[in-house]
């Protein structure tokens, strides 16, 4: 495989930068994606896709497959990645990927001036701009509507009293200073039946600290 791919710094400023699995997938995938179109086993490929597998990924990047289905789950779920796979493999498009990867004519003719350069780059900017505000209400209003989910998942546990219930969703769907994900998202391991049962011990444990602390002290006189 030949030729490269561009990292702007903003990367540095992505949600995802400082998790090494997603991290390290996600640029796996910028090498791996088409540059070009092409064709395999009678399929269109676009620039931007390729085709993959959970096996094959984890015997590139020698991480374990549970590690590379979370990392793709992340990835899809903030919009970085669509994911659409089939009984044999799976198809990934990597979104926006020509607002990131520059695409070289291999024409030898390159008479393009200065100002229609700028011209160019003002316009690619104008573009990503539009993108990324288009894609901030995307995933505001998709944070909405994983909010809305989870709290329906969390009070069918009816037989929970329903403060408890509640104290327990506010907590866990607190969001991140971007507003783009809920604190529980961050948890590798999250039954939300168990958690709830942990979050019932932790509150009565509480109010047991709460009642003796206000029981008055009985003091002793001196005969």
């Amino acid at each position: 495989m030949v030729g490269h791919i561009i990292l702007h710094r903003d990367i540095m400023e992505w949600e995802w930068y400082q998790s090494p699995n997603v991290f390290r997938v996600y640029i796996h995938l910028l090498i791996k994606a088409n540059f070009k179109n092409k064709k395999w086993q009678g399929k269109l490929i676009k620039r931007g896709q390729l085709i993959t597998s959970i096996g094959h990924l984890a015997s590139e990047l020698m991480i374990s497959a549970q590690s590379i289905r979370t990392s793709l789950f992340k990835l899809s779920d903030s919009n970085a990645i669509v994911l659409k796979p089939t009984n044999r493999f799976t198809l990934i498009t990597i979104v926006n990927y020509d607002n990131y990867q520059t695409a070289k004519s291999y024409s030898n003719k390159q008479n393009n001036t200065q100002l229609t350069n700028n011209q160019h780059s003002n316009n690619k900017q104008s573009t990503t701009t539009k993108e990324r505000n288009k894609n901030n209400k995307a995933n505001k209003e998709k944070i909405e509507l994983r909010r809305k989910k989870f709290k329906n998942q969390v009070f069918e546990h009816s037989q929970y009293d329903f403060k408890i219930l509640n104290s327990f969703y506010n907590h866990w769907s607190e969001l991140n200073i971007d507003k783009s994900r809920m604190r529980f998202e961050n948890e590798r391991f999250f039954e939300i039946d168990k958690r709830l049962s942990k979050w019932l011990i932790m509150e009565k444990n509480i109010k047991s600290v709460v009642v003796k602390s206000n029981e008055p002290k009985k003091v002793i006189g001196n005969r």
